[in-house]
């Protein structure tokens, strides 16, 4: 494949390379078409890639564009590939806010510092489930009682950070 971009392989939510979820991300995409970027998807293998298609949106050099490719099609939306790619981001380009513009919605990523370790993302993601993908509207109440959460009650969640495979 002419003009193969250079591919970073980290894994999400994990605190070690071998653990977690495996993304391949590519930071440079610009260049690459969708049967470009659904042939390097299918070469790294994993069951997600991001791609930056495009930096620095509306002149806002933190903000991005952003398409996941799994290795057999596109797909809308990847969390584990989004994390993975802000903690690439601020690895290369320093902790703070990154926008990332995605097929479904745009989204904020941001990097906050935990004492010594390394920054672990904060992250608020799109709601890509519409309410038909959702039929049984008494579920989130029945798992918040299954987890022991109170109507009302968030639970803490210990944070997401990724590892450079």
């Amino acid at each position: 494949m002419e003009n193969t971009p250079g591919v970073l392989r980290y894994a999400a939510f994990s605190t070690t390379p071998n653990g977690g979820n495996p993304a391949g991300l590519v930071l440079d995409a610009g260049h690459l078409d969708d049967a470009g970027m659904l042939a390097v998807a299918a070469a790294v293998g994993y069951a997600e890639t991001a791609f930056v298609t495009e930096q620095g949106v509306d002149g806002d050099p933190r903000r991005s564009r952003v398409r996941y490719f799994s290795p057999i099609a596109e797909v809308p939306f990847c969390g584990h590939a989004t994390i993975a790619l802000a903690v690439a981001l601020s690895e290369r380009d320093g902790a703070g806010s990154f926008t990332f513009d995605t097929p479904p919605d745009r989204s904020q990523r941001n990097r906050k510092g935990c004492g010594r370790r390394r920054p672990a993302p904060d992250a608020s993601f799109p709601n890509t489930r519409s309410a038909a993908d959702r039929p049984d509207r008494d579920r989130p109440a029945r798992r918040r009682a299954v987890r022991g959460v109170q109507p009302g009650q968030r639970r803490r969640m210990r944070p997401a950070v990724a590892q450079r495979r």
